[in-house]
This record gives structure tokens, C-alpha cells and sequence, in this order.
């Protein structure tokens, strides 16, 4: 998982405070509230006037408010620290080898079914025109293979694992760059608009993870109301779909950023850069090395693909 090197929130007002909000979790203490008061029984505007007409002074309150405040600050700093491993879990890393095993043979299943229909609707496009709704199924599949990893022995156990595995290995196929080595070094030459965007989506996605965090541990309430139970494990399964969407965004655009801005960093390193697409891979691969290793670099006289090698075409 490529990870962006970019601090805050960019956007409006109004967005960073709806994004406070949902990260804050404080959706997740008032329906801890709600769940409490179902299940003694209470009524909120009886224990606001208890409250009200309490024998409290008003540096008390102030104190009280202010522990309350620090305490749920805490909370949600102390969950911050779990966005990485939690994204990293919903890839499919850290889940039983036998699951694993189980989930990715069944994507690889899958991923023979959708080639071998993307190839039969392909053929049948040289014959005569497709149907709307074969064109559809067309345009579906070869969109959601773009998002898999083309080996079977690359696939992750989870659609959002395949999505960011299959990000990260475009620049080493095209240009033999690998993503993880290569980024942080990219990162320092990309122009300050293109970081811009790339810290957005990727806060997005980090949003999207954190409320799925607040989604799951919402079950806890269900102690108290049942309600609680099938509110949490929606609003994850809602979640989810979102975090697809924020990691297919913050993904495109990593993938733009070595398509359009790969040369900086060839020029940044005062590495050879490839005279022609077809010395991209070769080039890449000594660069890859170098960055790693640390190895320098070989003359290249000729670029090469070994039979067999591996293309992003589906």
C-alpha cells in the first residue's frame, strides 16, 4: 500500500468541519447515548433537567465539560493511529492463510469467467455489433479487470486489496518502476497542485476508514439496544463501498503521477532518462535497483520484452 507524505485537510470550511465531525466519532457517542437511554428506560429531557437543576457550580460544569472533551480527543487520536493497519486488514493482510487461500482461488475463478466473456464479447465484436447491453457488460468487465491484478499469484483476498495491488504494480509493468521503492523519492519532485490533489483523495480515503472503524466498533452498543447491531454493520457495509471509491480516486492518481511526472525523478537522481517507450522498462528496472541497492547502472544497448513477459492488456 503506497502511502501519501501530505498533512491536513485541503478543502472548504465547511468540509473540513463535516470531516471533523465524522472522524470525531461523535455519531458513535450519541448513539452510546441512545443505546443507554433504551435500555434503562430513561427519558433525555428528564435527565437534562436533572442535570440543569443539579447542585453544580459553574467552574465544576466548565471542568466536567472540558474531561469530557479531552477524554473523546483522546479516544479519537489514539484510533487515528490504527487508519494504516485497518486499511491494510480490509486488503486482506493479516487474515488466516487458510481464508487467504480460500478467498484468493475464488477470485482467481472469477477473474478466468470475466476474461474469458470480455474475450467473447470482443469476438463478437469483429462480427457484427454489439447490443447495448452486451456493449454495457463490455465497458463493465474491462473496467473491473483494470482493477485486478493480471497474474493470479498477485491477487489479494479482497476487491479492495486487488484494486490497490493492481495500482501499484502498472508502474513496474509499464515502466519497470517499482511503486512502493519509487514513490517516496517521486513524491519529493511532484508538482505542489498534483500533491494537492493526491493529499485530498487521500484523506478522503482515510475518512472513509476511520468511520468504518466507528462503524464496527458501533456493535459495542448493542450491549444495551439491538438496534444498534444492525445500524453498525449497515453503516460498515455503506462504508466499504465508499472506501472503493476513495482508494480507486487516490489510486488513478498515483498512477497519473508516474505516467506524466516519472522523468523528474530521472532527472531529479541525474539518471539516464529512456530515449524511447521502448527503453521505459529496461531503465526503469536499473533505477528500481539503484534506489533500493543502490547499484549503478548498466549501459543498456538494446530494450527487450522476454516472450511471455507481462502486459497490462486484458
Amino acid at each position: 500500500m503506497i502511502s501519501d507524505f501530505g498533512e491536513g485537510w485541503v478543502g472548504s470550511p465547511i468540509e473540513r468541519w463535516l470531516v471533523i465531525f465524522l472522524k470525531s466519532g461523535v455519531l458513535f457517542w450519541i448513539g452510546g447515548l441512545a443505546a443507554w437511554l433504551w435500555h434503562t428506560d430513561a427519558d433525555l429531557l428528564s435527565l437534562w433537567h436533572h442535570f440543569m437543576t443539579a447542585d453544580i457550580k459553574p467552574v465544576q460544569a466548565l471542568l466536567l465539560i472540558f474531561i469530557l472533551t479531552l477524554l473523546l480527543a483522546m479516544v479519537a487520536s489514539i484510533l487515528k493511529r490504527f487508519d494504516f493497519s485497518v486499511l491494510r486488514f480490509l486488503e486482506g493482510y493479516g487474515w488466516p492463510q487458510w481464508l487467504r487461500t480460500k478467498l484468493m482461488q475464488r477470485q482467481a475463478r472469477a477473474l478466468k469467467t470475466q476474461r474469458e466473456r470480455l474475450k467473447q464479447l470482443a469476438q463478437q465484436a469483429k462480427s457484427h455489433p454489439l447490443t447495448a447491453k452486451e456493449q454495457a457488460e463490455y465497458i463493465r468487465l474491462d473496467w473491473q479487470l483494470m482493477c485486478i491484478p493480471y497474474e493470479s499469484t498477485q491477487l489479494m483476498p479482497t476487491r479492495l486489496g486487488n484494486l490497490l495491488r493492481a495500482i501499484e504494480l502498472k508502474p513496474r509493468i509499464r515502466y519497470g518502476l517499482d511503486a512502493i521503492i519509487c514513490w517516496p523519492h517521486l513524491w519529493l519532485v511532484l508538482p505542489d497542485d498534483v500533491k494537492i490533489e493526491i493529499v485530498k483523495a487521500r484523506h478522503q480515503l482515510d475518512t472513509a476508514v476511520r468511520i468504518w472503524m466507528w462503524s464496527v466498533l458501533f456493535l459495542i452498543w448493542g450491549y444495551w439496544a439491538w438496534w444498534a447491531i444492525p445500524l453498525g454493520l449497515i453503516a460498515a457495509l455503506l462504508d466499504y463501498h465508499w472506501i472503493l471509491q476513495a482508494a480507486k480516486t487516490y489510486g488513478h492518481l498515483i498512477e497519473a503521477s508516474f505516467n506524466l511526472h516519472r522523468h523528474s525523478l530521472y532527472r531529479a537522481l541525474d539518471w539516464p532518462i529512456p530515449e524511447n517507450p521502448e527503453q521505459e522498462k529496461a531503465h526503469g528496472e536499473q533505477l528500481t535497483r539503484y534506489l533500493f541497492r543502490g547499484l549503478p547502472p548498466t549501459r543498456i544497448n538494446k530494450a527487450s520484452t522476454p516472450k511471455g513477459e507481462l502486459t497490462i492488456n486484458h
